[in-house]
C-alpha cells in the first residue's frame, strides 16, 4: 500500500519504524497523540494487513499483543482471524505441534474429554 505520508515511531531503546499514517492512527493510543483523521479505504487496509501477516507464528504473537496494547481492534480481529485460518483443516495434534502446546492430559482424562465433546472431534 503506498501512501504520501509516513510516521516514524521511535522506541524508548532507538529503533525506528516508518509506517503510512492510516495504518498507525488505527491506534486510539497513537491517533490520540497525532489528532489525525485520515482515511484509507478499507479494502487497501485488508490487504495491507493480508501482505503484513505473513510472519511466523510466534512474531504473530507479538503482533497481537502490540495490537491489543495499543487497542487497534482492527488488526487484532485481523489477527485472530489469521490464527483461526492457520489451524483450520489441522487436527489437534498438528495444532500442538505448530504453536508448540505439550498434552498435559492423561490418557484417561483425554478420552473423558473426548467422550464429552464427541461433536467437536467429528
Amino acid at each position: 500500500m503506498s501512501s504520501e505520508k509516513l510516521i516514524t515511531l521511535k522506541t524508548s531503546i532507538g529503533e525506528e519504524f516508518k509506517l503510512d499514517e492510516a495504518i498507525v492512527v488505527r491506534s486510539k493510543v497513537i491517533k490520540n497523540i497525532k489528532h489525525s483523521e485520515e482515511r484509507v479505504p478499507e479494502d487497501q487496509l485488508k490487504n495491507f494487513d493480508q501482505d503484513f501477516l505473513k510472519m511466523s507464528h510466534s512474531e504473530l504473537l507479538d503482533v497481537v499483543l502490540a495490537a491489543r496494547y495499543l487497542d487497534d481492534k482492527q488488526l487484532k480481529k485481523v489477527i485472530i482471524q489469521e490464527f483461526a485460518d492457520r489451524i483450520t483443516g489441522k487436527t489437534l495434534e498438528e495444532i500442538r505441534e505448530v504453536y508448540g502446546i505439550v498434552n498435559d492430559y492423561t490418557p484417561e482424562e483425554e478420552e473423558e474429554v473426548r467422550r464429552e465433546y464427541a461433536w467437536d472431534f467429528e
